[in-house]
């Protein structure tokens, strides 16, 4: 129940103490010397608290606003607010907002989390296991971060204890290679004191295999096949995680215990809340439809005889979702995606035609939508709370994800490719109740690999991952690179003659020229941090 973890995840008047400070160079943020330690840390209940407040600022890449729309920065879709697809709208630069918020929150995090650390062993009157599961906990929100810092940022400073003035403006970057060696250390060193499994009044906090598949996407990313494999297949071995018969409730807020959620970001109506059920939900019902699918993913689903809808037989483009009242297409596509005329909400029909909504100039308006598709998944559409503030939980790593990715590995190790691998990964994602796509039979490592990531795309859609699966196949420039994206088909005329809204060749509606750039990864510093520390130097490719 979701009042069982309050404890968990409020707002506690303890990470105010945690993360407050009035200058702007993040790293020489950290706690206020105003609580006592001598007061405060003598308690279980004081961890309890503190732990509370490290849970509470960890957010800043599993939080809805960053982890969901950074979808909206790849082929899958766009924000309607530029700031939130600044890679795309070519707006990622070392003074650009959310460069800035990623490096400070990430430090503010950071600082949180070694506060805790440099503190907690004062208490003593507390039992051993768990203090070393709390331990354990907090290194491994730590090291998320950094895993993540390593991936977008490359080399950064390492900084694992408080910092004084002098050091926190004198603090160097480490290679990024001295970046994932610390945080497979930490990973190893954590995964035996954290718990296989976790009774109901403790859902949300970190489990033994949250630890595992952050190992497993790191050595991914450092194309360590073997070893990824390895610690995919122990979460697999663990035998408590399980594909959910129904996807759709993974997302929308009620399935949030589901053994299939291995870590999720937690949220409480009311108190730490979100607002996905305002920004995701489509104007038909009170929604701001910030995400805006691209005709891209939606032409990825595939047909339910498992063909794509260039090869199928089944596909017919004036009934592209439905024809004769059946759905023959993945359902994953209207579990993630409101298709005009078809999904409905609060039995109003979704429509995403410009000609069916007010527009303003040649483009749609922010309510319709910017592609005519909008964001189902995550939206609760029987939800009739107050939509500023939701309590839907947004999942980091799942199991789908975790069988997806050992079968990548598998691949890219060189074994050997047979049923049993297929039925045990892929095909057990595909196979849910609520999904049922046919059985993956191909053998041959170049076509499952193609069949892979199409799976990994439509699967784990707007879960944060497009962009680093583009990165790590080294395929982000040739997707993203200065490429046209489309909308909804809005004429069957001759495009050249249509000139109410700009189409492309084949009718659909024109939304962008993707403005990514190869030369972005890494990031660069910002210049925020450069000014105050100046023993930081910016990335060559930002110089």
């Amino acid at each position: 129940m979701k009042t069982q973890i309050k404890v968990q995840i409020t707002f506690l008047f303890i990470s105010l103490l945690f993360f407050t400070s009035c200058e702007e160079g993040i790293l020489d943020k950290q706690p206020l010397s105003q609580l006592s330690t001598e007061n405060f840390w003598t308690t279980a209940e004081d961890a309890q608290l503190a732990l509370a407040g490290v849970y509470n600022k960890a957010t800043t890449w599993s939080s809805a606003d960053h982890l969901c729309e950074f979808d909206d920065n790849t082929d899958n879709g766009i924000d309607r607010k530029p700031n939130q697809s600044f890679l795309i709208y070519g707006n990622l630069n070392p003074s650009s907002s959310e460069i800035k918020s990623y490096w400070n929150n990430s430090y503010r995090e950071i600082a949180g989390c070694n506060y805790f650390l440099e503190n907690i062993e004062k208490i003593e009157d507390m039992d051993a296991g768990t203090k070393a599961e709390m331990i354990a906990e907090v290194r491994f929100l730590r090291a998320f971060t950094y895993f993540n810092m390593s991936q977008f940022f490359g080399g950064v400073p390492l900084v694992t204890k408080l910092l004084t003035m002098e050091e926190s403006i004198t603090v160097n970057s480490v290679s990024k290679a001295e970046i994932v060696s610390f945080v497979l250390s930490e990973l190893d060193a954590i995964t035996n004191d954290l718990p296989v499994s976790r009774p109901s009044n403790q859902h949300g906090r970190i489990v033994r295999a949250a630890a595992l598949g952050v190992k497993g996407r790191l050595l991914m990313a450092e194309e360590k096949w073997a070893e990824a494999a390895a610690a995919f297949k122990a979460v697999i071995d663990l035998g408590v995680h399980h594909i959910d018969p129904q996807y759709s409730e993974l997302f929308n807020g009620k399935n949030e215990e589901s053994s299939e959620i291995i870590f999720s970001r937690k949220y409480l109506a009311g108190e730490i809340a979100n607002s996905t059920q305002l920004y995701y939900r489509p104007n038909a019902d009170g929604g701001w439809h910030h995400m805006n699918p691209f005709q891209s993913l939606v032409d990825a689903y595939l047909c339910t005889d498992g063909k794509t809808i260039q090869e199928s037989e089944l596909y017919d483009p004036q009934f592209p979702v439905v024809k004769n009242g059946v759905n023959y297409r993945d359902p994953r596509l209207l579990y993630t995606i409101f298709y005009p005329g078809i999904s409905t909400i609060k039995g109003r029909v979704y429509h995403g035609h410009p000609d069916s909504t007010t527009v303003v100039g040649d483009v749609f308006t922010y309510d319709a939508g910017m592609t005519g598709y909008c964001l189902q998944k995550f939206v609760d559409n029987d939800y009739t709370g107050d939509v500023y503030s939701s309590g839907v939980d947004i999942p980091i790593i799942r199991y789908a994800e975790i069988l997806l990715s050992y079968l990548e590995c598998k691949i890219n190790e060189g074994a050997t490719i047979d049923q049993n691998l297929l039925d045990l990964t892929i095909n057990a994602v595909r196979s849910r109740e609520s999904v049922q796509m046919p059985a993956v039979t191909e053998s041959d490592p170049a076509a499952l690999m193609e069949i892979l990531k199409r799976e990994r795309r439509v699967e784990l859609a707007w879960e944060g991952l497009r962009y680093w699966d583009l990165n790590r196949w080294e395929m982000a420039s040739e997707i993203l690179e200065n490429k046209p994206m489309y909308g909804i088909k809005i004429t069957d005329d001759d495009p050249e003659n249509y000139d109410r809204f700009p189409v492309g060749p084949t009718g659909h509606y024109f939304v962008i020229n993707l403005k990514y750039k190869s030369s972005d990864i890494p990031w660069p510093i910002p210049q925020d941090e450069l000014d105050i520390n100046t023993t930081l130097t910016q990335k060559d490719n930002w110089k």
